[in-house]
């Protein structure tokens, strides 16, 4: 599986993501065991698959 490893500000905020969405609100990321989190008015700076991360700045 590609899970991803959410990060901001250097920070990781979210760990084993499978569903991102961008939304007007911010940013939606659901884990592998469908724990959900809204991350209000950030957006997606950086997506690198090779790491597996994904970077979010507001």
């Amino acid at each position: 599986m590609c899970e991803f490893e959410v990060k901001m500000d250097g920070e990781t905020i979210m760990e084993d993501v499978l569903y991102l969405e961008v939304t007007d609100d911010g940013v939606v990321l659901r884990d592998v065991l469908g724990n959900e989190k809204v991350v209000e008015g950030a957006q997606v700076k950086r997506i690198d698959m090779d790491e597996h991360v994904v970077e979010l700045e507001k």
